[in-house]
């Protein structure tokens, strides 16, 4: 007859283990997901960089201070 004791315990031992490689495989995927959210919100604060609308005096606007370029005198 077998040993209940050691059944037992190689039964719990082979739960724990099926649970640590659970475990591992879902911290896996979920580092997997977060890296690819991470990635898909830096390409699209990329893309919207450059579409930005010139709206005048501004340090990030790629025109300068374009609205002030205009010579009323001349331009009459």
């Amino acid at each position: 007859m077998t040993d209940p004791v050691s059944a037992f315990a190689t039964l719990q031992s082979a739960m724990l283990e099926g649970w640590f490689r659970t475990a591992h495989s879902m911290t896996e995927c979920w580092r997997r997901s977060c890296d690819a959210q991470l990635s898909l919100l830096c390409a699209a604060s990329r893309h919207r960089s450059h579409a930005e609308i010139p709206s005048g005096p501004s340090l990030t606007d790629k025109y300068g201070r374009r609205c002030h370029d205009i010579d009323p005198e001349r331009d009459v």
